[in-house]
Order: C-alpha cells, then sequence, then structure tokens
C-alpha cells in the first residue's frame, strides 16, 4: 500500500477532480461516510457525539460526519472553530446545507466560549477531530492549542479525522501540541506522519477509509507501507516433498567472549524463520558455550589472536565455507575490532553471497575511513543488506543521534543509493530502503521490542528468508514486518525478553496465513491497519 505525503495526497486530490471528474463534494461526502462507518462499529455505540470542525476541508468532512451521525439518530454537538464565510468549495456548501437545516451549529471563535465547550466535552461518549487535516505547516498556538488540550483532557476517546490535529503530516512531529486520538481514520492512503513517531503512537489505531481516489494515481516513487497480505505473497513456498536442503544454508559469522547469547539467538531465529541448514561461525573459545545453548545449528570455529576476538585469517576458512551457503549474515556479537574489519573487508570484496550486516559487524565498518568503508559497500558482488539502529546509523554516518533521528526515512533511502545498499534502519517506525530508491514502512513491532537481543532475531530471521529463496530487499521488509509482528503477539506489559519474541514466531506466521485469507487484509499497523 502506498505512503503518500501531503504534497502527493493534495496532487492525487487534484487530479481526481479535475482529470477524472470526480466531484469535489462527492469526495468529502465519502469521507464523511468512511468516519461515520467507523464510529458505527465502536463498541459500545457511541450516543452522544461532539465533532469540531476546523478550516479547509478537514473541517468540511467534520460538518460531513455531524450532519450523518444526527441523521442516524446520534444526539451531536457540532463546533466551527473559524467564521463560515472563511469556507469555500464543498465545505461551503455542507456548512450552508447545514444552515437551511437549521443544525445546530455552535462557533469557538475566541476565549470567551472555551468554558461551553469544555462544559459540552465532559458530556459526550466520542469526540470526532476535524480541527486540522493534512495542510498544518505551522505550530498549533492560541485558542486552537487551547482546543487541543480540552479535547486531551476531556476524558472521552477521541476519533481523529485523516490525522489527529497538531501532528505534521509528512513527519509526524508535533506542531506546538496535538490531539491524542484512540481511533484514525485515514483517507484513501495512510500518511507518512501516521508511521512515524510521535505521531504513530498519537493516532491510535489507524484505518484506511476508501473514498474512491483511485490507487493508479499514487507514483511509484512514493513510498510504501507493508501489509500482512502482501508478505504473506512474498514468502517462498513450503513443498511437502522438500528437504533441508530445500529451504538454503546460512553462513553466521557471530559471538564474542560476553556475547555468545546474541549469536545463538541469531542462530535460531534463522532456523525459527526457515532455514534449512545453519552453519554459526564463531571465535573457537566460544564454541563450546554456543554448542550447549543450540541443538540445531552447526558450529564453525574460527582463529582468534585473543579469546573471542577473530584473527583476520578467519576470512579465508569462511570464504570456503560460503561455497556452500546461500547467505552470509554477520554481525550479532562480534567484537568491533579492527580484527573484524580485517575479516569483513575480505568477505565484502570476494564472498558472491548476499551479506546481511549488523550490530559488531556494523561497529567494524565505522572504525574505517569514511571513504574505504562507501567503496567496500559500493563494491560488492551484491548490494550488502545493514540493519543498524539509530545509534550505529549515526556512527556510520558520523552525525549526531538527533539529527538521524529527526529524518530517519530520508536518511535511510539517501544512504542507500550512495552505499549501493539496502538499509533495515530500526527503531520505533523502521524503514527499509533499497539502492534504487524504494522505501518501505514497517507496520508493525512496538515497546516489547525495546530489550537486548532483538535486533540479533533479525539478523537471523533475514538471512533465513534470503536463504530460502526471497531477494534481499524483500527478505528485509518481509523480515522487519514478521519480527515486529511476534512482538505485537506477545500480551502487553513489561517483562518480554528476545526469547519471548523468538517463541512467537511460529505463530507470526499462521498468523499470516490467516490475514492473507480474510477479506480485511491490510495487517496490523499501530496494532491495526485496515480499509473501512
Amino acid at each position: 500500500m502506498k505512503v503518500l505525503t501531503a504534497a502527493a495526497m493534495r496532487e492525487a486530490d487534484r487530479r481526481t477532480i479535475e482529470e477524472l471528474g470526480f466531484p469535489e463534494a462527492v469526495l468529502m461526502e465519502s469521507a464523511g461516510m468512511r468516519v461515520v462507518e467507523a464510529i458505527f462499529a465502536l463498541q459500545p455505540s457511541p450516543q452522544r457525539v461532539l465533532v469540531v470542525a476546523g478550516p479547509g476541508n478537514n473541517g468540511g468532512d467534520g460538518l460531513v460526519v455531524a450532519r450523518l451521525l444526527q441523521q442516524a439518530g446520534r444526539e451531536v454537538s457540532l463546533w466551527i472553530t473559524v467564521p463560515p464565510e472563511k469556507y469555500r468549495g464543498a465545505a461551503l456548501m455542507n456548512y450552508q446545507f447545514l444552515v437551511h437545516r437549521e443544525f445546530p451549529v455552535k462557533h469557538i471563535l475566541d476565549y470567551t466560549e472555551l468554558g461551553l465547550f469544555q462544559a459540552d466535552l465532559g458530556r459526550v461518549d466520542l469526540v470526532v477531530d476535524a480541527l486540522f487535516g493534512i495542510g498544518l505547516d505551522r505550530p498549533v498556538e492560541g485558542l486552537p492549542a487551547e482546543i487541543i488540550k480540552a479535547i486531551n483532557g476531556c476524558g472521552a476517546p477521541v476519533l481523529a479525522v485523516d490525522l489527529p490535529s497538531g501532528v505534521h503530516a509528512d513527519s509526524g512531529k508535533v506542531m506546538g501540541c496535538a490531539v491524542k486520538a484512540r481511533w484514525t481514520v485515514t483517507f484513501a492512503f495512510p500518511k507518512p506522519g501516521l508511521l512515524q513517531y510521535p505521531g504513530g503512537e498519537l493516532a491510535g489505531e489507524v484505518l484506511v477509509g476508501d473514498i474512491n481516489i483511485p490507487s493508479f494515481l499514487a507514483s511509484e516513487k512514493e513510498a510504501s507501507v507493508a501489509t500482512a497480505q502482501q508478505i504473506r505473497e512474498l514468502l517462498p513456498p513450503r513443498p511437502a516433498e522438500a528437504h533441508k536442503g530445500s529451504f538454503g544454508r546460512v553462513l553466521l559469522l557471530a559471538g564474542s567472549t560476553g556475547m555468545s547469547g546474541a549469536a545463538a539467538l541469531a542462530a535460531a531465529a534463522a532456523l525459527r524463520g526457515g532455514a534449512g541448514l545453519v552453519y554459526l561461525a564463531a571465535p573457537a573459545s566460544i564454541c563450546p558455550a554456543l554448542e550447549a545453548q543450540l541443538c540445531e545449528a552447526i558450529t564453525v570455529p574460527l582463529p582468534e589472536t585473543a579469546p573471542g576476538l577473530l584473527d583476520p585469517l578467519a576470512a579465508e576458512l569462511l570464504l570456503e565455507k560460503a561455497a556452500g551457503c546461500s547467505v552470509l549474515a554477520a554481525g550479532p556479537g562480534l567484537a568491533a575490532a579492527e580484527e573484524t574489519a580485517a575479516v569483513l573487508k575480505r568477505l565484502m570484496g570476494e564472498c558472491p553471497l548476499p551479506l546481511v550486516l549488523d550490530a559488531g559487524a556494523l561497529g567494524a565498518l565505522a572504525l574505517l575511513p569514511e571513504g574505504e568503508r562507501e567503496k567496500l559497500l559500493r563494491e560488492a558482488s551484491q548490494p550488502p543488506l545493514l540493519t543498524p539502529h539509530p545509534g550505529e546509523m549515526a556512527r556510520l554516518v558520523r552525525q549526531p543521534l538527533g539529527e538521524v533521528q529527526q529524518a530517519r526515512p530520508q536518511m535511510a533511502r539517501l544512504k542507500a543509493r550512495e552505499w549501493n545498499s539496502i538499509i533495515v534502519l530500526k527503531g520505533a517506525g523502521t524503514v527499509v530502503a533499497s539502492p534504487g530508491g524504494e522505501l518501505y514502512f514497517n507496520p508493525t513491532g512496538g515497546p516489547a521490542l525495546a530489550t537486548a537481543g532483538t535486533g540479533d532475531l533479525l539478523t537471523g530471521l533475514i538471512a533465513s528468508l534470503i536463504a530460502q529463496g526471497m531477494p534481499p530487499f524483500g527478505a528485509a521488509v518481509a523480515g522487519a514486518y514478521i519480527h515486529g509482528l511476534a512482538g505485537d503477539l506477545l500480551p502487553e506489559g513489561r517483562s518480554a525478553i528476545a526469547s519471548d519474541i523468538l517463541a512467537r514466531f511460529p505463530e507470526a506466521f499462521q498468523y499470516l496465513e490467516r490475514e492473507a485469507a480474510a477479506a480485511s487484509s491490510w495487517g496490523p499497523y499501530n496494532r491495526k491497519l485496515r480499509p473501512v
């Protein structure tokens, strides 16, 4: 499913109206209907609803919602925050229609009405936020900020129209202050601000409403969001006559003194992800510990210069082993040392397999001069697949962590092109970028993933999917989705560890099968993402 920026969404609106001849008023009516359908689906069904409508078409959507709810027999309190003469086009038409029907419209144009507005908020079962839409481009201040504070403090659940007011549509940033919604009905396509934080958290459960804007109006250059149906279709088949050789061989370079657990988790994830065989290559001194933790992986002891520290001669043995494997993943638990960098340089220059680089491998690469590192990445036999968390990305690009976090999608896309690499930039709102400019937002995952070892699971899972025949970019998108989904399937709470998430991998695969067969197949986004 494509993800449209505010500018791209406005262009899709314009083309639908001007080129396809679909009236603006019908688009607005469709938007209002999608919101009302979502309200009718709530349990218990709200009977008293307050709608706050701001300027522009987002406010116009709110006017339609108020009318349709009243027609359905709900008790509706409608507040508008702009003088009626400010409305244009379909929004003005809807306002005038309400006036002709003698619909009771309340105005909150200055602070004198704020107390009445707050009192009204205290009497309703649901608040519909149609204050600001995708056009918001400056901080919310003054009376609108007080209105938002009143909404957030009233205690009633909030359903936002298109996106929570005060959230920037493209970045997810809070523009001064923002509504905290329990549900958001966004129109035609998700917006980037709903897939990044803090916007994603403020949006609550997001539903995508079809308002008759054709999907072909979304440019191929636009970003996408992964869906359950798409991920299920990407997964390679598991034929009944298959044997372990049918599902590929993973060569995993991992582990150091004190970090055998990271290596074990990555190997177990590769096996749980469906790989037929996993060879776990590790410094020789930790192989006994690994063999005590793993029954199914085959250990490959590597020479060391010191306990847990690879000897550069290990590269020769790894290249020999790689000849019979499908993918090489390196990094979980590896020491981020010059010796590791020497091994990686040899592997990246000579290994023909797809490479997945994480953790200690990224740390070792960060030790190299920027020009040398970029040359290694760009000249690898296949585009390497890097899975940095924000701190690792900051070290690789030599920029402050805050700058990376402020522009996560842009950073991933830029570096994927510059490094000719696939980038999985982990964190709240993981993004996956290809060297060709493709960008995917991952909709799954949450606080359960914020614990040691979960990145090691992702590395093993992605490597496993590549070993089974998936293209590396598809494996990155699918791996991030399944990994986050396994975390989402855990009971809410504070006690989850990486092993708990690993144990949910089978359930996550089963969930994909069910969702792909269901009528509503957009998959979970911030707990759920479904069309209405």
